[in-house]
């Protein structure tokens, strides 16, 4: 052990100097900005699991035993210490207590993990043998099926949390997201530690955490509402996306499998809730689609993000009433022109800059309804369009290789950026995904011989998916083509 300790401590000692070199500069200029350098530690404050009893509670012994480790990685050189989740803040203010009464002086950094989903919770906790206050189980048990509620009280939980740990003069937490930051974010707002409308997307789809994606900086505009997927579906690229679109467009996507369809248990709960409702006929269709665009359902078959996103919210009535004509919309955005970039609603890229986009509509409509749309179009020559059916079919007035810039950015010192586009190739693997929802997402929520199912499979392969542009961001209005039909 002693060996293993010096070692640990020389390893520290020289990573902490090369650092040290590198980040020099930035130390110089930014020193509230480095909190450690690679001499952190993850402790628990509630002991080791496997120093936890069949009680769930460690004994006086274990604990100590545990501390004392702790203790001799700070003298191997940590200068900081992280917490593992607790929920039980009394527990780790007696720990960093007992810290303190053994001599360890440096950052003790609460680890706090908001409450997402109640399974989760109960598989993370389990796992980690961490107790659960007896009020903290007595507020999930009445909510635990309502993801929603559950989401709210989390964040309301770790808000109570940090504000208490506050009082007792520790200013720093750390923030456990699991690539979920919305809860994280709340809880930060309700803290006033940051600023809402000081929040802003570094592009206008989120990016993936594989570093190795790092670069990538821009995408097509299908996949908008369901970038999992589309991540899945561009695994085997060797390289992504950077600056141009045609320079990355040759690597071919991966095929449909089950994993594109595949839904967590409480997302899956909420469409059977809201989605899986006798329909009678088409205008009920319509009607889920309407409802939806207002805000009304919380969930889509063909989206893996919650609600709608706030750029939509700008167009919500014009959007219902386009479904209501036969128009089902599942993407869309406004044309912008020249928003400033930290725009609570279109902004991205942080401030400074200035946003543009075109107008962009996506829906599914019978061929009678593409036809005179189509007719309408010739009357609006900067309206670029592309629609193709389940079979293939399609009818399109763009050429196969054109490339169209729908979101750009302008900033300072800065080449312009240019995330999303829309491309044939592109739209082409797209529309299969597309249309299989209609049946793995949305019938498939329905029993075998539910009329509903069958008339949700009539629409499939009867309908055309459109892609609709208006190239025209100054003074279009792409809701005009949909006027009088």
């Amino acid at each position: 052990m002693a060996t293993t300790l010096a070692l640990l401590s020389l390893v520290i000692q020289v990573l902490k100097a090369i650092l040290g070199f590198l980040l020099y500069p930035i130390l110089l200029h930014y020193p509230q900005k480095i909190i450690s350098l690679c001499s952190s530690v993850i402790f628990r404050s509630e002991a080791h699991p496997d120093m936890i009893g069949s009680d769930g509670v460690a004994t006086s012994e274990n604990y100590q035993k545990d501390l004392e480790y702790l203790k001799r990685k700070v003298d191997a050189g940590a200068d900081l210490i992280i917490t593992q989740l607790f929920y039980d803040t009394d527990i780790f203010l007696k720990f960093v207590n007992d810290c303190r009464q053994i001599g360890i002086n440096c950052p003790i950094v609460p680890g706090i993990m908001p409450i997402n989903n109640y399974k989760g919770f109960l598989r993370m906790t389990g796992f980690c043998k961490t107790k659960i206050p007896a009020e903290v189980a007595a507020a999930l048990e009445p909510i635990k099926d309502n993801e929603e509620a559950v989401r709210a009280y989390g964040i309301h939980l770790g808000t109570e949390m940090c504000k208490k740990i506050f009082v007792h003069g520790i200013k720093t937490l750390h923030l456990y997201t699991l690539n979920m930051e919305k809860s994280a974010l709340a809880i930060l707002m309700n803290l006033g530690l940051i600023d809402e409308s000081k929040i802003t997307r570094s592009l206008p789809w989120r990016r993936p955490t594989n570093v190795f994606r790092a670069k990538e900086d821009v995408r097509p505009i299908f996949w908008a509402n369901r970038p999992k997927s589309y991540i899945s579906r561009t695994l085997s690229w060797e390289q992504y996306p950077h600056g141009r679109w045609e320079d990355s467009c040759n690597p071919s996507y991966g095929a449909l499998t089950d994993y594109q369809f595949m839904r967590a248990r409480a997302r899956d709960k909420k469409l059977h809730d809201e989605w899986a409702t006798p329909l009678n006929s088409i205008e009920d269709i319509l009607e889920k689609f309407k409802k939806h665009c207002l805000g009304k359902l919380k969930s889509s078959p063909w989206s893996e993000l919650d609600g709608l996103q706030p750029e939509t919210k700008i167009i919500n009535e014009q959007l219902g009433k386009i479904n209501l004509k036969g128009f089902l919309t599942i993407n869309s955005q406004p044309a912008v022109n020249g928003e400033r970039s930290d725009s609570p609603s279109v902004g991205w890229g942080g401030s400074g800059g200035y946003v543009y986009q075109k107008a962009y509509l996506e829906f599914f409509c019978s061929t009678d309804k593409l036809q005179v749309l189509v007719d309408k179009c010739k009357s609006f020559p900067l309206i670029t369009y592309m629609a193709v059916n389940k079979g293939g079919t399609l009818v399109s007035n763009v050429g196969t290789n054109d490339v169209n810039v729908v979101t750009w950015g302008v900033f300072p010192a800065k080449q312009i950026i240019q995330p999303t586009v829309v491309d044939p190739a592109s739209f082409n693997v797209w529309k299969d995904e597309a249309f299989e929802i209609w049946s793995r997402g949305w019938a498939s929520l329905y029993p075998e011989d539910d009329p509903s199912r069958k008339l949700l499979e009539e629409v499939q392969s009867g309908y055309f998916l459109v892609s609709l542009v208006d190239n025209d961001y100054i003074h279009g209005d792409i809701f005009a083509v949909f006027a009088d039909l």
